[in-house]
């Protein structure tokens, strides 16, 4: 059963799935890690995280985290980028509307000297929300 929910979940979430699978076949080899997290959070279908030097941060596209090696041992960045995963099961086909791009103009936007707190804006504070991190 668990093998047909997560067909459906992935064929739900497809344009960021295959986005998801475009970024890693452009960053060539990198080297996976299954997440789900904690809670309620570990009994929904996990996440592929992959750690990539030189990334500049981090971007989830349905099953597929991509974020950057210095994140490695970042608990909060785990759990909030597992946060933009569970988003995008939630919206599917719609999470690349209503949280990726606005997520993305936000990140290009933002400014640390700015008085402005990064998770603030509402795919953020979401992601935080549901992925159990507390700031």
């Amino acid at each position: 059963m668990q093998t047909i929910i997560n067909i459906i979940l992935y064929i739900w979430q497809l344009p960021q799935n295959l986005l998801g699978l475009l970024l890693l076949a452009i960053y060539g080899r990198v080297i996976p890690i299954d997440f789900r997290g904690d809670g309620w959070r570990s009994r929904l279908p996990s996440s592929m995280f992959y750690f990539i030097e030189g990334s500049p941060g981090g971007i989830s596209l349905g099953r597929y985290i991509l974020v950057s090696g210095r994140n490695f041992t970042d608990s909060k960045v785990w759990y909030h980028e597992r946060g933009h995963s569970i988003q995008s099961m939630i919206l599917g086909p719609l999470y690349l509307f209503v949280v990726g791009l606005p997520s993305l103009l936000w990140a290009a936007w933002w400014n640390p000297k700015r008085s402005m707190d990064y998770y603030w804006f509402y795919t953020e504070s979401l992601a935080d929300k549901l992925g159990g991190v507390e700031r």
